[in-house]
């Protein structure tokens, strides 16, 4: 490959395995039963003998040292008859300030464990076992591949919808979307749904929500409305009323309300309106998913991370397979490439809204923190290699591999891309070239038509994918796409087109 390149020497870590520690269940706790007052048992040597009128008592004497005899005039007091089998008792009955009583027809348990509790639940370990309604968010174009994905990770009934997926699942379920999720923008979890007509009906419905049992009053908050087609003037105002409400609801049980911070919130909730429908959201990532805590150094119009991830799923790239992005800029490619290849969950380097909640587990999450790191395989080598124009582009890359610790697993070098050589004799190449939205080009078109060239003369039994959000350009690389598939680039609307580089086969004329 023509070109500078200064190998580094590999370092060698060593994944950590995995230790779950069960937790033990706690034994039953049994009471003895009570002694009645006069109970059958014999007396013990140590237990004193009971004064009473028999009609013959061998063993008894009296002060003068003379067998004691029966006194036909008195009435002996009766002792039941001993039997092997213990006597029967009646229930006792519950204290009558018992403040625990047991519903109709139910007999209660009152040993200690088994005493039931009025008192509201907060036991985090019940509450993730509770089914949640969810809605992950992620780039228009990727909700076919983020249902694979979605499925992939346990989600029951994953459901597409314009922008996301909606699915079901338990709370530890969505702390491992967020953790493994390279497609998804946000997890949100569903806490209330409806039709509204104006900005009262929205504050009642924030009203009814348990908003205490969710988060403490010390969280600060943030309301964010997005609305489409809303019929309401303002959706700053409906965040206020929402707000309001939410403050309402704990001041009606603690005479105490939560403070906001529009930028850094605890607890972010987010309202969807429709022309005449509302979903309440508790939003469990904070800040968004494609911000994987190793960009350290951003470069001109950056790839988003959830895009560059489901571009390399289109692409159907594997890990054995030479990977090339030619023009790199910051390397999102190259570095959700070996994240992919290693199997690194995206999610280990950052932290999430939802451990601000109160049904957050800190030992299911720690498992779950455990579980990822030892799947995560071994720093090696890999068959990924970038390459950029500008040398400030080869600084950011190197900086960004650097801090996620994959400096040494990918190969980088400066280079023009119309005149280098590919690094292997097949494999895939995945890029996202400039255009005249994304970055100014004097001649988009004599670009396209170099590439084009390029492509055809030196890449033969490659395959390329490239991402453009002008339809009119590709049709200059002179080369015929086999797959056309529309994506967004944040605001932008792109084409992910695919050539296929056989030699003399799919050069138009």
């Amino acid at each position: 490959m023509r070109g500078r390149h200064n190998p580094r020497p590999r370092p060698s870590l060593a994944s950590k395995a995995a230790t779950d520690k069960p937790t033990a269940a706690e034994a039953p706790t049994t009471r003895a039963p009570r002694a009645g007052k006069r109970g059958p048992a014999a007396p013990t040597e140590d237990a004193p003998r009971r004064r009473t009128a028999t009609a013959e008592m061998p063993g008894r004497l009296n002060r003068s040292g003379r067998p004691v005899k029966a006194d036909p005039a008195a009435e002996p007091r009766k002792r039941p008859a001993r039997t092997d089998a213990a006597p029967t008792r009646a229930p006792r009955p519950a204290p009558a300030d018992s403040r625990r009583r047991p519903l109709p027809d139910s007999k209660p348990d009152n040993r200690p464990g088994n005493r039931p509790d009025n008192r509201p639940d907060r036991s985090a370990r019940v509450a993730t076992q509770r089914t949640h309604q969810y809605f992950a968010s992620c780039p228009r174009g990727l909700e076919p591949e983020l249902v694979l994905e979605l499925t992939d990770l346990g989600a029951a009934d994953p459901v597409p919808a314009s922008g996301g997926v909606a699915f079901t699942g338990d709370a530890e379920l969505g702390w491992k979307v967020n953790l493994w999720s390279r497609l998804a923008i946000r997890v949100l979890r569903r806490l209330a749904e409806g039709r509204y007509q104006r900005e009262e009906d929205l504050y009642q419905a924030a009203l009814a929500v348990d908003w205490p049992a969710l988060f403490e009053v010390t969280r600060t908050l943030a309301v964010t409305t997005v609305g489409k087609n809303s019929p309401l003037k303002s959706l700053n105002f409906v965040s206020l009323r929402v707000k309001d409400a939410v403050c309402d609801r704990f001041r009606q049980v603690m005479d105490e309300r939560p403070s906001v911070d529009t930028r850094h919130p605890d607890v972010p909730l987010t309202l969807f309106l429709s022309t005449d429908r509302y979903t309440l959201y508790l939003d469990l990532s904070g800040e968004p998913l494609n911000r994987r805590g190793y960009r350290v150094q951003a470069a001109a119009a950056p790839l988003n991370e959830n895009l560059a991830a489901g571009m390399l799923r289109l692409s159907g790239w594997t890990p054995d397979t030479p990977l090339y992005d030619p023009m790199m800029g910051g390397g999102t490619l190259l570095l959700e490439a070996a994240m992919i290849a290693l199997n690194i969950a995206p999610g280990l380097a950052r932290h999430f809204a939802f451990e601000n909640l109160r049904d957050f587990d800190r030992v299911a999450w720690a498992r779950l923190r455990k579980n990822a790191e030892a799947a995560a395989l071994e720093r090696r080598p890999l068959p990924i290699y970038g390459s950029d124009i500008d040398p400030d582009m080869i600084r950011a890359a190197g900086l960004n591999l650097k801090a996620a610790g994959l400096l040494d697993c990918v190969r980088v070098m400066e280079a023009d891309f119309l005149n280098v050589d590919p690094p292997a004799p097949s494999g895939v190449i995945v890029s996202n070239p400039p255009y005249g939205v994304r970055l100014e080009i004097d001649d988009p078109g004599a670009f396209y038509e170099a590439v084009g060239d390029n492509l055809k003369q030196h890449f033969p039994g490659w395959t390329a994918w490239l991402l453009s959000a002008d339809p009119e350009l590709p049709k200059r690389i002179g080369l015929a796409a086999s797959r056309r598939v529309p994506l967004f680039n944040g605001p932008l609307e792109c084409r992910l087109f695919e050539y296929r580089m056989v030699a003399g086969g799919n050069r138009r004329g």
